[in-house]
């Protein structure tokens, strides 16, 4: 089972699950005889490598690994992750990550704190397509679950009018 919450490709400062393969050096094809200790340590923004707060995992195919990176792990621009096992005539295997950052613009925060990048997109769609209503020189936009989101005041016109509304 991946990480809570995971998401299917690097998000700054949110959790992520990067697999690797390893291969025989003899062969250069794919490891099967299983992989003993297993150990990865991690390097954010060029820094000194530290140890992984997780173990990799063989996943369930032969010679295919897993490591969980928590959220703090997450938290740089660029990570590479080096993964080495003590099983004989094996490359050593290392994966650069370049995070996603999601961020707010400026004055204009999202419904919902981002756990995943779908919401983003849920945010946007209802911005362009919930309810919006002007009265006179009043106005209110609405959330995702038709509870107001943002009211105010504007001074040109005496106009009423409504725009899109998603059931």
């Amino acid at each position: 089972m991946a990480t809570t919450n995971s998401n299917a490709f690097p998000v700054y400062g949110q959790p992520f699950r990067v697999r690797l393969a390893f291969y025989d050096t003899a062969t250069g094809l794919l490891y099967t005889s299983g992989l003993a200790g297993l150990a990865a340590t991690i390097s954010k923004d060029d820094a000194s490598a530290v140890a992984a707060t997780n173990t990799p995992t063989e996943s369930g195919m032969p010679g295919v690994v897993y490591l969980d990176l928590t959220a703090t792990e997450m938290t740089a621009h660029g990570i590479v992750v080096y993964v080495t096992t003590t099983s004989p005539s094996i490359f050593a295997q290392a994966a650069e990550i370049v995070p996603l950052v999601l961020t707010e613009a400026e004055g204009a925060a999202l419904d919902q704190t981002i756990v995943l990048y779908e919401q983003v997109l849920l945010d946007v769609m209802a911005a362009a397509l919930n309810l919006n209503t002007l009265n006179g020189s009043a106005y209110t936009i609405y959330k995702r679950d038709a509870t107001p989101k943002l009211t105010g005041t504007y001074t040109q016109g005496t106009e009423t009018a409504q725009r899109g509304k998603l059931g």
